[in-house]
């Protein structure tokens, strides 16, 4: 897909302006790392994903072939808007149900289990994921969260 081209190699001028910026400070070493080290890395590594992306998007486009692709599909514009409409949501009711209880929905929404059986997977990581991001942030590196009413 044309846009995927697009998106590699918008990832790689920006992995290769962050590796040229982390360029000039001190990288330091691996047990004591310097102001560049991160940053260079995060250059390095988007600069590789950037060549996968690019790659996959040859592949997919040898394989279609000669021609342009057709739209997607109207299903898939309706998923995108209805997961922005879910972050809007979650956006909106953090304050007042807090953070654990709004992760916990937003990922439930997300993962929106089709059948019975697969209500106790999804029901686990959202439990999974509200809690051990909660756990992580607001107790570990003590980032202010909204407790809500569970919590408080």
């Amino acid at each position: 897909m044309a846009r995927d081209g697009i998106a590699a190699l918008a990832l790689a001028l920006l992995g290769g302006a962050a590796i040229h910026q982390a360029g000039k400070l001190p990288y330091g070493m691996v047990r004591n790392p310097g102001p560049g080290f991160v940053p260079w890395w995060v250059g390095v590594t988007l600069l590789g994903l950037s060549l996968l992306l690019g790659l996959q998007a040859l592949r997919a486009r040898r394989a279609r072939g000669p021609g342009r692709a057709g739209a997607p599909a109207r299903a898939e514009w309706r998923r995108v808007a209805a997961l922005l409409a879910a972050l809007v949501l979650y956006v909106v009711a953090l304050e007042p149900l807090g953070y654990p209880l709004s992760t916990f929905l937003l990922v439930l929404l997300v993962l929106r289990p089709a059948s019975r059986r697969a209500l106790v997977p999804a029901l686990g990581l959202a439990v999974l994921a509200a809690g051990g991001s909660y756990a992580l942030f607001a107790v570990w590196l003590k980032v202010p969260l909204p407790p809500g009413p569970l919590l408080r």
